[in-house]
């Protein structure tokens, strides 16, 4: 603005015309256009900075970095507008220098492809958010922590604690497995029961692992399912199906080691036992199952029939509400062991057993 000024100010005050205008027009010009030029380039770079010291992006390096790029960007295009308006006004033929420039431009693209699809590839991982730092995920057949995502390349710390280097381009095109995200973890067992096992007896532990599982604290009720799934080369199969509450794998093993505990409890209780694979061979022969046991597994399941509570296909939902959540856990003995509280109703109806 100040130039223009001291261009009216010599063209139409003083009256200064002739080859001293012109070179004065030159000259002022130049320091108009190339003062815009750089402030353009200078705001662009303080604007991005500015956006990026605000808190929400001090957490997210990568949506920093990104900011700060397209602002610069921005700032050295504006700064190219200016330089070229200033060309044009010296006479220069911009639009033949853009044609030549585009053609260099085609050359260096071609020259840096792959450097420029890492690039975009980098811009698409910021948009759409697959993984973000810090979170665990699965990438084509290998598991790792990611440990920053870059313009380029995307750094990913594995189980061995190494650090993986993955090209955006590749990265970006395996698919991604955001384990960090879930909410609940899958348990998911199959039971091989010897082929002794009776049909009674096979109720017996059906039943009693339904009651674990909707007993159990860790274990949502829906869809928990305990289900006879058929025949093995050498066992009677029994599915579990059933989702943890919990999200880390240490919390997840020790809940799962829990369960395969009281489930083995309660297989030896119905006085039966796991079959042993077809394909190995042991020189000591099979331990018998236990008669006595059997006998009382039996016996219990004639029991629930003849009082018909035999819950199958599904326990009554009088009896499924108060088996919901009815276990402690951790068990009792753990360090981390608390009591359950107990309910009111309880409370009251002990208190007139006791009266």
């Amino acid at each position: 603005m100040l130039s223009w000024g001291a261009l009216y100010l010599i063209n139409v005050q003083i009256n200064i015309t002739g080859g001293i205008y012109a070179a004065l027009r030159v000259l002022l010009d130049a320091v108009f256009f190339l003062s815009a030029a750089w402030a353009a380039l200078l705001g662009g770079r303080l604007l991005g900075d500015e956006i990026v010291s605000a808190r929400r992006f001090r957490s997210d390096p990568l949506a920093a970095q990104l900011v700060q790029i397209s602002t610069r960007l921005g700032g050295l295009a504006a700064m190219l507008v200016f330089v070229g308006l200033w060309a044009g006004s010296l006479g220069i033929p911009v639009v033949a220098v853009l044609t030549g420039l585009g053609v260099g431009g085609i050359a260096v693209a071609l020259a840096a492809q792959r450097t420029l699809e890492n690039f975009i590839a980098g811009i698409t991982l910021f948009a759409d958010r697959p993984v973000r730092v810090g979170e665990f995920c699965r990438y084509g057949d290998q598991v790792g922590t990611v440990d920053q995502i870059g313009l380029r390349s995307t750094r990913i710390r594995s189980l061995e604690r190494t650090i993986v280097t993955v090209p955006n381009a590749d990265f970006s095109r395996m698919q991604l497995e955001n384990i960090s995200v879930r909410d609940q973890r899958l348990f998911r067992p199959t039971l091989q029961l010897r082929f002794e096992t009776t049909p009674e007896q096979l109720r017996y532990v059906l039943a009693k692992i339904r009651e674990l599982l909707l007993g159990h604290p860790k274990v949502t009720p829906e869809p928990a399912r305990v289900r006879f799934e058929g025949y093995g080369p050498g066992s009677k199969n029994v599915g579990i199906f059933a989702y943890l509450r919990c999200q880390d794998q240490n919390t997840f093993l020790a809940i799962q080691e829990d369960l395969l505990l009281r489930i083995e409890d309660i297989v030896s209780e119905a006085g039966t036992a796991f079959a042993i694979p077809a394909q190995t061979s042991y020189l000591a022969q099979a331990p018998a199952l236990d008669a006595e046991r059997r006998d009382e597994a039996e016996a219990r399941v004639g029991q629930w029939r003849s009082e018909h509570r035999l819950p199958f296909p599904e326990f009554a939902d009088e009896e499924r509400r108060q088996l919901t959540d009815a276990l402690e856990y951790p068990p009792e003995g753990s360090p981390d062991h608390r009591p359950r509280a107990r309910a009111p109703e309880a409370e009251s109806g002990s208190q007139e057993t006791g009266a």
